[in-house]
């Protein structure tokens, strides 16, 4: 997952993001040590200074960082945003006579956009000029991915035990661009720090809903691989391979070119981790006489993480790009710019618009991200189908993020129009839960009937083939349901279909 998510309590989290920030910006960073100054970011900026707002991108200060993280104030005049954190408590002894410590407030949450790592390596690689045009792809998709969230994701709540969800008019955050990883990898990703302070459509500065962000972190994953993809599509010509993990049946897609050995040369961290946590499993099965199940397999490699986890060292660019180099060039040869000038003009792909595909086409992939998402959940969620849609839509390319979205949307809608609500209608209008913009922040649970999934036994979402030679007709690989429902079966089926006639496009193409 290249997007994480995880809670900031009041008043620790925000030294570790200032720390390593030194004055200037990431273009000026090959002389000096550090991470590249915060930024802030949101568009819950326009209420903070009494209206007077902040511009996107102002520079943040550890005083304003301290503000939103220490005291959930005003970055820019201090004053109380909303109900006043409540103080924290003392540690106690729960019922098994352990001493627990004291729950704090929740301050904020630091979403972490990570590239993958072909992207990393690649951007640790290239000459100044395709560097900037990388780290400006990240910068990019990490906006458009927030924008998105502050109209789809994040939400407060009002009333008795928070019954009703209330809109709000954006979010207050900070951005830190970061370029290693703990073990001096190279792994370009930013810290999005979100206070948990909002301003709602009535003027009211209230909490975020944070369960709602934590079950939208795979579709956002999913949508920042999607639009990062994209956008270097669009501005060095990349194509896009899908690469076997190594916990998932599901593939992750890196940059075509970039050499798995050279991308593992550059993962340390994760191998010191997958160490500790094999020696971690060996003692257990010694301990309980049998394997560890999944669950406890993933508790395993969380310990093994913490307990690998090396501190954070600030080194100047220049020297990174210099052991980076110097590492790479076993695999790359001297000459890193001339392999890099190799990964341009890989996709064969054509670019596509949102009305570049068919109703049928749509309501194919609708089908087939509904059984999938069936497949593995006995209940789901609008945005456990959004993931799923996003996911199937990869190895297309389209020509704008927004394009892409467009058809996300649309299908995640045809999915869940299939799917069977599990909660029961409200009794009478204005009860129960209800958000004044509908179905974009709905996480009511969904489920799906056997028969919806049996229905759909013929090709569906077809994936844009590398040899289409017909701007009408474009070869596909389809995915296809075993017409018990039971499984999704991958199949080598490849069929035509015809692109949607400009003149028959409905509204949402356009």
């Amino acid at each position: 997952m290249t997007v994480s998510i995880r809670r900031i309590s009041l008043g620790a989290g925000y030294r570790y993001l200032m720390a390593g920030a030194a004055s200037s910006r990431l273009t000026r960073y090959y002389a000096q040590s550090g991470a590249p100054p915060g930024r802030f970011l949101g568009a819950g900026l326009a209420g903070l200074a009494g209206g007077a707002g902040i511009a996107p991108g102002t520079q943040v200060s550890e005083e304003a960082l301290f503000r939103m993280l220490g005291k959930l104030a005003d970055p820019v005049t201090g004053q109380q945003l909303g109900r006043p954190p409540r103080a924290v408590g003392t540690a106690y002894i729960d019922k098994n006579g352990r001493v627990r410590k004291a729950p704090r407030p929740v301050a904020g949450f630091d979403l972490t956009f990570s590239a993958p790592k072909s992207v990393s390596v690649a951007w640790a690689l290239a000459d100044p000029g395709t560097q900037a045009a990388i780290y400006r792809a990240h910068l990019r998709a990490v906006e458009f991915v927030m924008a998105y969230a502050e109209r789809a994701v994040f939400a407060s709540r009002s009333g008795h035990a928070g019954v009703v969800q209330e809109d709000v008019r954006g979010v207050v955050a900070a951005g830190f661009d970061h370029w290693d990883s703990r073990a001096g990898d190279p792994q370009l990703h930013t810290h999005v720090v979100v206070m948990n302070r909002a301003q709602c459509a009535d003027g009211t500065w209230r909490t975020l809903d944070g369960r709602l962000v934590f079950k939208a972190t795979v579709a956002l994953s999913q949508l920042y691989n999607a639009v990062l993809s994209d956008y270097l599509t669009g501005a060095l010509g990349w194509g896009w391979e899908p690469v076997a993990r190594r916990y998932s049946s599901v593939p992750k897609f890196e940059v075509a070119g970039v050499p798995v050995e050279l991308q593992a040369e550059f993962s340390r961290r994760s191998g010191a981790i997958e160490e500790a946590k094999n020696a971690l499993v060996d003692n257990f099965v010694t301990a309980h006489g049998r394997a560890p199940t999944s669950p406890e397999v993933l508790k395993l490699r969380q310990q093994a993480t913490l307990s690998t986890r090396p501190d954070k060292q600030a080194h100047a660019l220049a020297e990174q790009m210099r052991v980076w180099r110097a590492r790479a060039a076993g695999l790359v040869g001297p000459d890193p710019a001339r392999w890099m000038s190799g990964l341009a003009g890989r996709n064969g792909h054509p670019l596509l618009h949102a009305g570049d595909l068919t109703d049928q086409t749509l309501a194919d992939l609708a089908g087939t991200a509904l059984a999938e998402v069936a497949g593995k959940r006995a209940t789901f969620s609008r945005m456990n189908l959004m993931a799923e849609v996003l996911r199937q839509l990869h190895r297309a390319r389209f020509t704008d993020p927004a394009e892409r979205l467009a058809v996300a949307e649309h299908v995640t809608d045809l999915a869940v129009g299939s799917a069977v609500p599990v909660d029961p209608p409200e009794i009478a209008p204005g009860q129960g839960k209800r958000s004044p913009k509908g179905r974009s922040r709905d996480a009511s649970p969904l489920t799906c009937r056997m028969d919806h999934l049996s229905v759909a036994s013929s090709p569906i979402w077809p994936m844009p083939s590398m040899d289409a030679s017909d701007s009408a007709q474009t070869g596909l690989s389809a995915i296809s349901i075993g017409e018990t429902g039971e499984h999704i079966h991958r199949t080598s089926v490849r069929w035509e279909y015809p692109l949607m006639p400009l003149t028959q496009r409905p509204a949402w193409r356009a």
